[in-house]
């Protein structure tokens, strides 16, 4: 079998999305070599794949001003963090920790853009890219109008002259820099729910949800559930973007005395002890949640829309509260509310009046539950994990050796 190289960016809304996709991999007999940040090595090596890790900063999402997710106004925004901020972190240090290693091809996450392309030339192997969002149906439209953004084009064109020198690689044209390339493109979605999805070809792989269980999640006390109210909401907001301490004030006004449970995950860096007192009696407050088994106990989640949040919740049939910031998350927020699966609210203009009326609308009015359910039973379809995990694998993995083996012959070819 083949040796793979798997390079994921370490955040949580990628490394966990391709973690079962990993698993299979390895119990269909190949080796898997899995280049990560030190951070994820327990739950990597889970999988059975062999970890190899470089240095990156504990929670750098939050923390480092270039990679720091934004409210994107501009294209130029996001390719200006993956040009300036992931790729430099990333591909010099991937290079260096694999040096003098072969493999046979390359599985890269979409979010590294250009990078993936830079180690799969350096490497001279073919690439398979991971989508842990929507597919990008067009290469991004830049529009200038209305945003001085001179002088963002500039530092991005600086740093891509930079990368090309140091790596000898060609620099792509600005607008090609986040292009989905791979000769196989796996999305962890369903075409059900992927916006303009008769728009893209056989390279692109549905695979649904990727449901993996945590097992580094400490226990959560599911009985106090049944035993305090019969329907439970859910708060969380993701990784990054989960330290706000004012929006979980907010939650506690909103939601309390109300006849319903309410968990909220605030995150592991979170300084919740500060509202220890405030918090109401049908709250639950953990630092760190298993999202997969508490969301089948779930009847509403509030979530800032993060992609990979929303397909857990989804592949379960639970209607959605969406309070988007950054990133894809409006994007997701806006596809979930065109299907009729969950309302959004303003995170500018947010109160708790709004927030208790959002919850109990999705609560109690069952278009939402049904909406849910259509959007779950595409991705169930899409995974097949309760029935047929290994043949499903099977299938993404013979589509990785065809695309191989196309490449192979292409290359094959043109050296006769």
């Amino acid at each position: 079998m083949a040796r793979v190289l798997v390079v994921i960016t370490p955040a949580e809304g990628h490394v966990n999305p391709s973690l079962g996709l990993i698993t299979e991999l390895v119990k269909l007999g190949e080796e898997v070599v899995y280049v990560c940040a030190e951070e994820y090595r327990s739950r990597i090596e889970q999988t059975g794949a062999q970890v190899m890790t470089y240095p990156f900063l504990v929670d750098a999402f939050s923390h480092d001003p270039i990679l720091k997710p934004l409210e994107y106004r501009h294209p130029y925004q996001f390719i200006h963090m993956i040009t300036c901020g992931v790729i430099p972190k990333m591909i010099p240090e991937v290079l260096r920790v694999i040096e003098d290693e072969t493999f046979d091809y390359l599985i890269y996450d979409s979010l590294m853009g250009w990078g993936g392309r830079i180690l799969a030339e350096k490497l001279e192997i073919p690439a398979v890219c991971t989508i842990a969002s929507f597919a990008s149906v067009e290469p991004l439209s830049i529009n200038e109008e209305g945003i001085d953004t001179q002088e963002m084009y500039e530092a991005i064109m600086q740093t891509a002259r930079e990368i090309a020198a140091e790596h000898q690689v060609s620099i792509p044209a600005v607008e090609d820099m986040t292009a989905h390339t791979g000769l196989l493109n796996i999305v962890y979605s369903s075409r059900y729910f992927q916006p303009r999805a008769d728009e893209l070809d056989d390279r692109f792989l549905f695979t649904g949800s990727s449901i993996i269980p945590r097992k580094d999640a400490p226990e959560f006390p599911f009985h106090l559930l049944s035993e305090r109210h019969p329907e439970t909401v859910y708060i969380s907001m993701g990784t990054i973007l989960n330290k706000s301490l004012e929006f979980y004030k907010l939650c506690f006004e909103a939601l309390k005395n109300l006849p319903i449970n309410v968990v909220l995950s605030s995150g592991k860096y979170t300084e919740i002890e500060s509202l220890e007192e405030l918090i109401p009696d049908n709250f639950i407050v953990k630092s760190y949640v298993a999202q997969i088994e508490l969301l089948q106990h779930t009847n509403v989640f509030v979530t800032h829309a993060g992609m990979n949040s929303v397909s857990e919740a989804l592949y379960f049939d639970v209607p959605l509260v969406m309070i988007p910031m950054t990133s894809d998350q409006p994007m997701v927020a806006g596809r979930v509310k065109e299907l009729g699966a969950g309302v959004v609210l303003d995170q500018h203009h947010l109160n708790a009046i709004q927030l208790q009326e959002a919850v109990m609308e999705v609560l109690h009015n069952p278009i939402y539950k049904e909406k849910a359910h259509l959007i779950g039973k595409s991705l169930r379809e899409a995974w097949r994990l309760h029935t047929c995990c290994g043949n499903h694998y099977a299938t993404i993995c013979q589509g990785i050796m065809r695309s191989l083996s196309l490449s192979t012959a292409i290359m094959n070819n043109i050296s006769i």
